[in-house]
């Protein structure tokens, strides 16, 4: 099996990543800023090698990509912000191209290979565009909303209320992907290089209105959640750039294609993902 370095390994996305590959066999280079993060020492003790990187240090990226066969990297929108994403983001590519470009797996975003005005998307197509700058041949996964948002804090107290609230129409639909999802399409790539390298591939896992995802939700805990749409004036200006854009255009996901392409993968419905979470009330 490959040795994979993986940048930001302590992160929501990265984490996931992480475990799968040594789940799978794999050698992990767990980089990570605090090597003694309580996430540093879980991963440590599952096999992981933790090595201290920053995304600020290219030099340090690049040691860690040389001792690999493969790289793999998710954004840092919620730690560093769109900005801090793109620069991150484009070091990383940077790395790799001076380490002698092994295997790339860079998580995107659903939406970012277009201009959309969006920040979390304008940040991730910035480095898309240096990938394929530096003729790096990436597999480039996109994944949609992150049914993982849901529980986000600023959501806590109206689920707590019974409330799922988001800031869409009830009766608009929203495809969401469940981390695990695209920790499996990650480890994917990484086992089938030549099948991934150079492609882009949006991944979703589900597609539900506002109201159908209240519904699911009851379902899944045994407790009634009803639908509460949050106005898009509450939200901070990068998040209503992205809910806007979200009702106006959205995601365009051919489910059935992509289960049918990748049968690998075990799905998650929401309702599935739901019953494995821990809610607040």
């Amino acid at each position: 099996m490959s040795t994979v370095f993986v940048a930001g390994a302590t992160g929501r996305i990265g984490g996931p990543i992480a475990r799968l590959l040594m789940a799978r066999g794999h050698h992990v280079l767990a980089g990570t800023r605090d090597r003694r993060s309580p996430a540093a020492t879980a991963l440590a003790r599952r096999g992981a090698r933790i090595v201290h990187v920053d995304f600020d240090d290219v030099a340090s990226l690049a040691a860690a990509a040389r001792e690999s066969e493969a790289v793999v990297s998710a954004g840092t929108a919620h730690q560093a912000g769109p900005d801090g994403e793109r620069r991150h983001g484009i070091n990383l590519a940077e790395a790799v191209a001076r380490a002698g470009a092994p295997a790339l797996v860079y998580v995107s975003g659903a939406g970012a290979d277009r201009r959309t005005g969006v920040p979390v998307f304008e940040s991730k197509r910035a480095v898309e565009e240096r990938i394929r700058a530096l003729g790096l041949d990436a597999a480039v996964l996109a994944p949609v909303y992150f049914m993982e948002n849901g529980l986000n804090p600023w959501n806590l107290d109206a689920l707590a209320r019974g409330r799922f609230p988001l800031a869409l129409p009830a009766d608009r639909t929203l495809q969401q992907v469940a981390i695990a999802d695209v920790a499996a399409m990650a480890v994917l790539a990484v086992q089938q290089p030549e099948a991934f390298a150079a492609t882009r591939l949006e991944i979703a896992s589900d597609e539900l209105t506002g109201a159908q995802v209240a519904e699911r939700l009851s379902s899944a805990t045994g407790r009634r959640y009803a639908f509460e749409r949050v106005a898009l004036d509450a939200l901070a200006p990068p998040l209503r750039a992205l809910f806007a854009w979200l009702d106006r255009d959205g995601f365009a996901v051919d489910l059935r294609a992509l289960r049918e392409r990748h049968p690998e993968v075990e799905w998650h419905s929401f309702e599935r993902w739901a019953a494995d979470q821990s809610w607040p009330g």
